[in-house]
């Protein structure tokens, strides 16, 4: 399993679409921030969004994931009047889903909005390098007509509203958050140094492959610098200056974070996750988790398997 799809999966990523809105101008909409990433994929017409102080031009094809607790407001032009989500879904009883019509009577708009929500997001390297907004531009390219081909797909499911197209166009947001984070990596405006492009990079993708799929090995900084076909000493800069961490203190959180998951599930001894994440002993994986995730292991059980029992998907 790659890098980025096992911290896809160890993350639990759930997406869900709020709707297809049919905007006519003069519209608008606000949201003053909400626990969960939000995303927006125009496909026809074009509007405006202020989101952390920038503004943006969408044209159709444009995707843009925002995230969480980021304050926003989508127009069809500077000026207009940005409603609340429940004015501009009352037609609805204030509900998500489905087809959303609203505003005047000029130009239209269609945009597909919709919410990522990550269950358990901590020491998660990947939800830590997300940047505040992610803009997809729909202008040509190999990576963007995969999107386009994405958001004709969740049209047509949400223009027919057969059973099932709730999950489907949900499956499909996660494809487009996928899409959207290649080529975010790929483009010009990855220029900051994070997980995610480490991830890219032909020497440290190597390592960080390597403590993926091997969490339990006795890595040392030596060994990964000999697979990443780097010295120790260019390794171990390259990769703080990267991540922001050094190699061991990474591969540490990634050990507490695959243990995490391995104890929500009560069929895992404590000793059996501790050997399985690298650890000789209890007593050194209990004081390594404890400083990590803030409670021992048998206390991240517990709570665990309590919201398991309870239906809920919480993070603890």
């Amino acid at each position: 399993m790659d890098v980025l799809t096992e911290a896809l999966r160890s993350m639990q990523l759930r997406s869900q679409i709020y709707g297809r809105l049919e905007l006519k101008a003069p519209w608008g909409m606000r949201l003053d921030g909400r626990d969960v990433t939000t995303f927006y994929a125009v496909s026809r017409g074009g509007c405006v969004l202020d989101a952390g102080g920038r503004r943006l031009t969408l044209a159709p094809g444009d995707v843009v994931f925002l995230r969480a607790r980021l304050a926003h407001a989508l127009r069809d032009r500077p000026g207009s009047r940005a409603a609340s989500p429940e004015e501009v879904y009352a037609q609805r009883g204030g509900r998500c889903g489905g087809i959303v019509h609203y505003g005047g009577e000029g130009a239209p708009t269609t945009i597909v909005a919709g919410g990522l929500h990550f269950t358990d997001a901590r020491l998660n390297p990947l939800v830590a390098s997300l940047p505040e907004l992610i803009h997809v531009q729909g202008d040509g390219g190999v990576a963007t007509r995969w999107l386009d081909s994405t958001l004709q797909f969740v049209a047509a499911e949400m223009d027919a509203e057969l059973p099932g197209y709730e999950l489907v166009v949900g499956r499909l947001a996660d494809v487009l958050f996928v899409q959207a984070l290649r080529t975010h990596v790929a483009g010009v405006t990855c220029q900051r140094a994070s997980w995610l492009r480490a991830l890219w990079d032909p020497a440290l993708g190597v390592a960080l492959q390597r403590m993926h799929e091997r969490p339990a090995a006795p890595w040392t900084v030596e060994a990964l610098a000999r697979a990443a076909g780097m010295s120790r000493s260019a390794f171990a800069a390259r990769f703080k200056g990267e991540l922001g961490v050094a190699p061991l203190e990474y591969l540490t959180r990634w050990r507490m974070r695959r243990a995490a998951e391995m104890l929500a599930d009560d069929a895992a001894s404590t000793a059996a996750v501790a050997s399985a994440v690298g650890y000789d002993t209890d007593g050194a994986f209990v004081k390594a988790f404890k400083r990590h995730m803030g409670e021992t292991p048998g206390a991240f059980r517990r709570k665990a398997l309590a919201r398991q029992n309870a239906g809920t998907t919480a993070p603890p």
